[in-house]
């Protein structure tokens, strides 16, 4: 095994390639995206936000040539492994997985991929995409029998953005194969990326595998805002209450928040119910999703409450949204809670100000370019990402520059420490849903 091509340079992509290529084996990176793949050419990390040590491994691998990238797939036609890591949505108006990207990179290796192969899924999927929709794109585009021309697995990734190469190097993965052979092959080359234990399983197991953990997370989330919302209901603090029931070893509540985003948690409990094709309709798990959707709306309540109890109508106010992304210190405005919130404050007629430093660009947002921008003369500023540099504001400061001081606190930023004497009025979720 000499060459690894990995198709799609994201966040999971470009480490997964760097991280190989590294380990010496000669590695190409392909990507529909020219200026994507123009700056990694360069050297450079395309991707905003903190991701400790990336930005020096692209240098090193790209530097030494160890790792190229392209848009052209027949570069890679002598490829010995493909690895596919390209964004499966679901479309949740239709109730059906957003395919498209994946059928098309499917079938663009299976149009120039060479026999003996062994081509690898780590996308997320339904359960029963890779027996059904991805094996017959290959087999129809090569002309070749998975199984006997060429192997087929599936490794779905597990990793965080912030920590993508600590993740991809010590996780354990499964390593879903259609024989022997794919697993002999999946093994070799997952040693060079994860010291984790790898463990061989079924197509059909690999993909449930990641589908349940994600679904797992997002359930226990739901647990922790549905926790939340009651403790506002009759006035009780959840955070001190967390803490009791955490102080049992084997307790581990969540923290609640204003909404689940990313690529992935939003979607895979839909992917997991779809994969039963009506067999099985997994009640708990797609309630757990709603309660994780109505987060932003919930905002929106403390926002309406908060106003009121100054004396502000909502749709006169100026709002002031700190965080765009999904998640802290990252760019990833998938799927982002504060897009959700957005929308409904726009039906509302509210101005509307939106500031996060790691984003530079989101369709029908307009961005602030300073933070001061955002606070000064807003009657509700509003935390939805708990990036470090709004952990570190000066809350007697943002109280001389606002019109209104309130504060709605959408992830548990400041304690009632921070708070003393500051002049904000402040809610936050979980808090017994009153002023400090």
């Amino acid at each position: 095994m000499d060459k690894v091509a990995v198709i799609g340079m994201g966040y999971v992509g470009i480490p997964v390639a760097a991280i190989i290529a590294d380990s010496g084996i000669s590695t190409i990176g392909i990507d529909i995206d020219e200026k994507k793949v123009d700056s990694l050419n360069l050297g450079d990390y395309p991707i905003e936000g903190s991701e400790p040590g990336m930005q020096e491994l692209i240098e090193e691998v790209i530097g030494s040539g160890k790792l190229r990238c392209t848009t052209d797939y027949n570069l890679a036609s002598d490829s010995d492994i493909w690895m596919i890591c390209v964004q499966t949505p679901f479309d949740v108006e239709k109730m059906q997985p957003n395919l498209r990207a994946l059928s098309s990179s499917v079938k663009s290796v299976g149009s120039v991929m060479k026999k003996g192969c062994v081509v690898i899924i780590e996308s997320t999927i339904p359960p029963g995409t890779m027996v059904g929709e991805v094996k017959e794109w290959l087999e129809g585009e090569s002309g070749l029998i998975a199984g006997v021309d060429f192997g087929l697995g599936h490794c779905p990734e597990r990793v965080m953005p912030g920590k993508l190469i600590q993740n991809l190097t010590n996780y354990g993965r499964a390593l879903g194969g259609i024989d022997e052979k794919t697993h002999q092959a999946m093994s070799h080359i997952y040693s060079h990326i994860t010291s984790g234990k790898l463990t061989k399983v079924s197509l059909e197991t690999a993909e449930v595998v990641k589908t349940f953990e994600n679904t797992y997370r997002d359930a226990e989330i739901a647990i922790a805002n549905d926790f939340a919302k009651y403790c506002d209901a009759v006035g009780v603090d959840f955070y001190e209450v967390r803490e009791l029931v955490n102080s049992v070893e084997s307790r581990n509540l969540h923290l609640p928040g204003g909404g689940v985003g990313g690529h992935c948690i939003p979607k895979d409990t839909w992917l997991l119910a779809h994969g039963s094709k009506g067999k099985y309709v997994p009640e708990f798990l797609i309630k757990s999703r709603e309660v994780n959707d109505s987060m932003p709306s919930y905002v929106l309540e403390l926002i309406r409450n908060g106003l009121n109890r100054m004396g502000v109508v909502i749709n006169e106010s100026v709002i002031g949204i700190l965080g765009l992304s999904y998640l802290e210190e990252s760019d990833d405005v998938r799927n982002s809670p504060t897009i959700s919130l957005l929308d409904e404050l726009k039906k509302l007629g509210c101005e509307i100000k939106v500031h996060d430093h790691y984003v530079d660009y989101c369709e029908g947002v307009p961005l602030e370019s300073t933070l001061e921008n955002a606070i000064c003369g807003s009657d509700a500023l509003v935390i939805m990402v708990s990036h470090n540099l709004y952990r570190n504001l000066d809350l007697s400061e943002i109280s001389e520059k606002m019109r209104t001081p309130l504060v709605i606190d959408a992830r548990n930023v400041f304690s009632k420490k921070d708070l003393d004497s500051s002049g904000i009025n402040y809610f936050s979720i979980g808090r017994g849903n009153s002023f400090y």
